[in-house]
């Protein structure tokens, strides 16, 4: 399996991030997955997990937020965040059409 396509997607007042979207054929859920405080989202732990819920038919669009792109220790404002949560849920609708999706997982649509 791929490791995931890499995408960029914007964040209202703070510009724009990365994010990799890791879609098994055989997917059945969209889980859109932040990292934590201390590690982006390229971190062992993530790459892990993303690979083990591929093999359980499970996509995922992890994404880094500003402050973690912009390499600054402090994260961001709890907008900024909000914002950051906003736009990945907006980008992993709009790249994977015609599933549902949310911030946690969702079922996908039935093809």
């Amino acid at each position: 399996m791929s490791e995931g396509e890499r995408l960029r997607f914007a964040v209202e007042g703070a510009g724009e991030v990365s994010a990799i979207l890791m879609r098994p054929a055989d997917a059945r859920w969209l889980l859109v997955l932040a990292h934590g405080a201390g590690a982006g989202m390229t971190h062992p732990f993530l790459e892990k997990l993303a690979r083990e819920l591929a093999s359980a038919g499970v996509a995922t669009l992890r994404y880094q937020f500003p402050y973690m792109e912009q390499r600054r220790r402090v994260p961001d404002s709890p907008s900024v965040a909000t914002a950051t949560v906003a736009g990945a849920v907006r980008a992993a609708t709009k790249t994977a059409a015609g599933y549902r999706c949310s911030p946690g997982a969702s079922p996908l649509e039935e093809e």
